[in-house]
């Protein structure tokens, strides 16, 4: 389940280049796009890579958007992992195959890519993995089926119901949750009660040195206009070239 937003309803080369490596790890992907406009030249661009193809009004962020997806797609129980995404990151920079084959090994019923103890601990959303025990679980049908569509003016009461309240929820449940990066490791033991966003505050070293696939696209415009860009062109130039030139074109830098 993708979940997309572009202002003009233009498809970016980068949104292409993320759907075409989610592709290769075979994902039927249904795409659920909120944009003002739903361009049709511009959806034949990405329709080879999709199952199906969502327009919708932009209600409930991105939760209600997979909300969405789930609604439209009846069979999605005899699927044995189910992904939730969107477009807020640039990548791959590294091969996504390697995570799965990590937690494929393990019994987790739901793991994400990052971790955070920013407003309470929970795995961030932006990338999060369902495997088949919660697919088939009645809480799993009960989460999506009880979301409401609350107003994109109520963000930070969505990401506290459903981010932060999702976690609560599949741990109220004694589902296992892990994440591939973990907050409590990348820190100095005195500074593990100053929660922050590990995807901005140490995005080059979980690059670097865990082979992070993405790079936020909120930080991203941060650094543009400063002299920390040049550590993120140092950092994609030597570990993926190709999202750094999508990033270059994509703020018309190059």
């Amino acid at each position: 389940m993708f979940s997309t937003y572009n202002s003009d309803g233009k498809i970016k080369e980068s949104l292409l280049f993320y759907l075409t490596q989610l592709k290769e790890l075979k994902a039927d992907i249904v795409l659920i796009d909120t944009s003002p406009y739903s361009l049709p030249e511009e959806i034949e661009k990405i329709r080879p890579f999709l199952r199906h193809y969502i327009w919708r009004e932009n209600l409930g962020y991105d939760f209600g958007s997979w909300k969405v997806g789930f609604s439209e797609i009846h069979d999605w129980k005899e699927y044995n992992q189910i992904i939730i995404t969107n477009d807020s990151i640039f990548g791959p920079i590294h091969p996504l195959a390697p995570i799965f084959e990590k937690f494929n090994s393990q019994e987790i019923d739901i793991w994400g890519l990052t971790d955070s103890y920013e407003l309470s601990y929970h795995l961030m959303s932006y990338f999060l993995v369902f495997q088949n025990k919660i697919i088939q679980s009645k809480e799993f049908e009960n989460f999506w089926n009880s979301m409401v569509y609350f107003p994109t003016t109520w963000k930070k009461f969505l990401i506290l119901s459903y981010e932060v309240g999702g976690t609560k929820y599949w741990k109220k449940f004694n589902f296992k949750t892990n994440a591939y990066i973990k907050f409590q490791n990348l820190t100095h033991p005195i500074f593990k009660n100053y929660y922050n966003n590990p995807t901005h505050v140490f995005w080059d070293k979980i690059i670097t040195e865990n082979s992070f696939p993405f790079l936020k696209k909120d930080l991203t415009r941060r650094l543009i206009s400063t002299n920390e860009f040049e550590r993120v062109k140092d950092v994609l130039g030597r570990y993926n070239p190709t999202v750094l030139r999508l990033i270059e074109k994509e703020y018309s830098i190059i």
